[in-house]
């Protein structure tokens, strides 16, 4: 082999070198999230939530959601449609790392507040602890900051998801997925409630969503909702007593939001 071939040869393996090296550096600068739907095997139960995940601000800006905070007025209504309650409270959620936050408002009893955390979930009345309320109070925060969260928290560890076909609401076709909780098998899993959503085909957003709360049913409609935040939030939700065909029995509650606030473990 000549001078010049070897030399050749020995740029060639320093350039292949290079190559490689700058590759393997670019490669582990990369930070991809895994996927969040690698454990579901139903093609169309990701293809829905894929594109609910989109419309709804990202399964990226969900993850690395912080903290949410924000003001919820709650105005339920008995079968005769007289008011039964109402309240303006307080809302403030920590995601990470586990989920944790408060529930305040003031009526006529005083200063409530639930709190759930590390500490453990517990009521407080004008700043003392209610006894034996752990129970109500988990209950209480799980069930709003749930809701809050969905379509997202639908990939919670051990929820089983299907996908039940197609629907037409308000002349819209939408498609349906169902979520089966086992809180016997799961300690994530705060009740046993069976759960339908609605995504709109389309654009993917969520219509509304169907809750068996044993022995009743509540159909959930998102009437009015806005994409100024990271996330897409409510703004303005009714729920109907229903059967389990959605027909509607009477309005059970209405629920403003507001004074939304966010922050972000990248901030």
């Amino acid at each position: 082999m000549g001078l010049e071939t070897k030399k050749t040869s020995l740029q060639l393996s320093w350039f292949w070198l290079l190559t490689v090296t700058f590759c393997l550096i670019v490669s582990s600068c990369k930070v991809s999230s895994p996927d969040p739907l690698n454990h579901i095997s139903d093609p169309e139960v990701k293809r829905v939530l894929n594109k609910a995940y989109d419309s709804a601000g990202g399964f990226d800006t969900y993850a690395n959601m912080d903290s949410i905070i924000f003001d919820k007025k709650s105005v339920l209504y008995l079968a005769d449609g007289s008011t039964e309650s109402s309240v303006e409270q307080r809302h403030a959620y920590s995601l990470h790392p586990t989920p944790s936050g408060t529930i305040s408002w003031t009526d006529s009893i005083g200063n409530q507040t639930i709190r759930f955390g590390p500490e453990g979930a517990y009521k407080t009345l004008n700043d003392k602890q209610v006894p034996d309320s752990e129970k109500s109070a988990t209950s209480s925060f799980f069930s709003n900051y749930y809701v809050l969260l969905l379509p997202f928290k639908f990939v919670d560890p051990g929820v089983t998801l299907s996908y039940e076909g197609t629907t037409t609401i308000d002349k819209r076709t939408a498609d349906i997925i169902k979520a089966v909780y086992a809180p016997e098998v799961h300690d994530n899993h705060s009740t046993s409630d069976e759960w339908w959503l609605f995504f709109d085909r389309e654009d993917g957003k969520v219509i509304s969503n169907l809750v068996y709360h044993e022995p009743t049913y509540a159909y959930i409609e998102n009437t009015e909702s806005t994409d100024e935040y990271p996330l897409r939030m409510n703004l303005f939700r009714q729920t109907w007593r229903t059967d389990q065909n959605r027909n509607k029995e009477y309005l059970r509650g209405e629920f403003w939001y507001s004074n939304y606030a966010f922050t972000s473990i990248l901030d």
